[in-house]
């Protein structure tokens, strides 16, 4: 019987580690696709500074920086998912907060003034929908969990508080797996944007193709 329970274990093991590799190629090429992304919209930004052209800046900054977060998210999610430590599902799930509270604190200017702003200027109106149900998302999901994302990084991980007990208390309180809760969700609100950026840098470029600036 034992040895029936010994060869169950290995096989599940085996099954474990098959999974995990799995998972890790997966998470590999969500990264190498969001890194390539950063690299050729870095690039056409420059090229397009190199001509003075600016009308589409706004939109290639946020697209950059979404890239940025989204990279972040999944390394923090990977690390959360395989942690075994409770200390180390804590941090990663404080740290988590941080990324999503600072682009909730700069998506509203990023898209809200800047982008949709810059899409009415270039006359790309069949956009400007998508991009206000987007940032109506981010807006409700800040408004729900603001509150939350801002204890936890100003008590747990910025560190305001000089009450030791008072630090302690707040991280052994944190409920991680809540926060690795709201990263899932916040990273499906990155993929919306990041699957309609793609639908607009088609746009420009088709422009950019037949000899025409918007």
């Amino acid at each position: 019987m034992k040895l029936i329970q010994w060869f169950k274990t290995q096989k599940d093991k085996r099954e474990i580690k098959k999974l995990r590799k799995k998972v890790k190629l997966a998470i590999d090429k969500n990264i190498s696709d969001s890194q390539n992304s950063i690299d050729e919209i870095s690039q056409i930004l420059v090229d397009f500074k190199k001509h003075n052209y600016t009308k589409h800046d706004s939109f290639l900054n946020l697209c950059i920086f979404s890239d940025v977060v989204e990279i972040d998210l999944t390394l923090l999610v990977e690390k959360f998912r395989f942690a075994k430590r409770k200390q180390e599902r804590k941090l990663y799930a404080r740290v988590m907060a941080i990324v999503i509270l600072d682009y909730l604190d700069n998506i509203g200017v990023l898209i809200g003034s800047n982008c949709l702003a810059e899409l009415k200027r270039n006359n790309m109106l069949e956009f400007i929908d998508e991009f206000k149900l987007i940032h109506k998302n981010f807006s409700a999901f800040k408004k729900e969990n603001e509150r939350l994302l801002r204890e936890i990084r100003n008590n747990t991980i910025a560190h305001k508080t000089k009450d030791a007990l008072v630090l302690s208390e707040q991280i052994n309180d944190l409920n991680e797996d809540e926060i690795y809760e709201f990263s899932i969700q916040f990273k499906a609100y990155i993929k919306e944007f990041v699957d309609l950026s793609t639908k607009v840098i088609n746009y420009i470029a088709d422009y950019m193709r037949e000899g025409r600036r918007i």
